[in-house]
């Protein structure tokens, strides 16, 4: 017992210190949690959070998403994209698109891996995701459109991709195990539900709150309870839908029509301050959890190449061909096209694909998960390292938003 909780004590403060260490050197958070998760588990063998957690690693992790996620989207006023919501439209449904098709066929035919793992990973792959996304953000100080853009695909995609990659596994099992077609229409069907949840949970709780139904002190904690009851519910009724649920609510309460922006600003300060933790504790506790073999797997040729393929050809060009005709620069479309980091949904959805590909007898199953921590890996030290340079030298850099940061 005692040491559970000093094992667990410590991975949060390791994770806040990783924050500290960021602000202080301006290095990006999310490459110092990397580092301090290998170091901990895979390399020095400290501890093995699924060890250390056992039945309630996955729940916790489930809900630090769902949380992260709703605090995210709660930020989403359709106000502040008016002059670029055509971009960010395109951006969510032709560059998704463009982007599943090419790291698919990527995947499938320079990895070398069956079509079902090859389109399943190429639909996951096109989460960028908040969890990795916002803190590059927080410290980069971007423009408010190009920062804008990023923060809402993130968002927007996280649910999207786990739920289209849902999709490509369930079609897995209608080729190979003839699964009937209504389980496709029901899959449909409880998106539609979530979102409906999501816009019914939304809605409710903001009138309560702007008629002054709930005190003022409740509402952090009524809100917090709400996500995660909504969260439990949608994912009762199939896997992942809860992301798309509570991406929903988060939407709806920023943009009802009854909203109080004091009501909104009180949450958002809450939540904020509850991510950061999350974010900081959840990204050491899926980096430590690795396995030394999991970690050397990454080191194959073949799936080196095809994540070089992600970041610097599918990428770019399914960015450069969605914004073609959307009013941005080219300096912003291309500055978009790199930075795309992977994150936690990625990590964790994708353990959870490979355990269902396996049930068909796929063998490449077991390539899933060091893909995903390779792309992860890549991605977040790349984009990390280079965000705040590229945005520099583009002339992408809010300077009024820097100078108060460095105050």
């Amino acid at each position: 017992m005692e040491f559970i909780l000093i094992s667990i004590s410590l991975l949060i403060g390791v994770g806040i210190m990783s924050q500290w260490l960021a602000w202080r050197y301006q290095i990006p958070a999310i490459i110092i949690m990397t580092l301090a998760g290998v170091l901990a588990g895979p390399i020095l063998g400290l501890f093995d959070p699924r060890e250390l957690l056992g039945d309630l690693y996955s729940p916790i992790i489930s809900f630090a998403v769902a949380i992260i996620l709703f605090e995210g989207s709660l930020g989403l006023h359709f106000s502040e994209i008016n002059q670029f919501r055509r971009s960010i439209v395109r951006i969510v449904t032709i560059g998704v698109a463009l982007s599943f098709v090419g790291m698919s066929l990527l995947i499938q035919y320079v990895g070398g891996l069956h079509w079902v793992v090859a389109w399943t990973m190429g639909a996951l792959f096109v989460v960028t995701g908040p969890t990795v996304v916002i803190p590059l953000l927080r410290q980069a100080h971007l423009k408010d459109r190009v920062g804008a853009i990023l923060k809402w695909e993130g968002i927007i995609v996280d649910p999207v991709g786990a739920l289209l990659g849902l999709f490509v596994v369930r079609l897995g099992y209608i080729v190979y195990e003839g699964m009937d077609l209504w389980m496709q229409l029901l899959f449909a069907g409880a998106c539609i539900v979530g979102i409906g949840l999501g816009y019914l949970f939304g809605h409710l709780l903001m009138g309560w709150f702007v008629a002054e139904k709930v005190p003022r002190y409740l509402r952090a904690s009524v809100t917090l309870t709400a996500v995660l009851i909504l969260f439990s519910l949608s994912e009762l009724m199939m896997h992942e839908v809860g992301l798309l649920a509570v991406t929903a609510m988060g939407m709806t309460m920023a943009n009802t029509k009854h909203r109080d922006e004091e009501i909104i600003e009180e949450l958002q300060s809450f939540k904020e301050d509850i991510s950061i933790l999350l974010i900081s504790s959840v990204f050491i506790l899926l980096t430590a959890s690795l396995s030394r073999a999991e970690l050397l797997n990454i080191f194959q040729w073949p799936l080196l190449l095809t994540i070089a393929g992600i970041l610097f050809l599918v990428r770019p060009v399914a960015i450069y061909l969605s914004t073609i005709g959307g009013g941005l620069p080219l300096a912003e479309r291309g500055f978009i096209g790199w930075i795309a980091p992977r994150g936690i949904v990625a990590m964790t959805v994708a353990g959870f694909f490979a355990e269902e590909v396996a049930h068909l007898g796929i063998d490449d199953a077991k390539q899933m998960l060091p893909l995903t921590l390779g792309l992860v890996f890549i991605s977040v030290t790349l984009h990390g390292l280079t965000i705040r340079p590229l945005a520099r030298k583009l002339k992408l850099i809010d300077e009024q938003k820097e100078a108060n940061a460095d105050e």
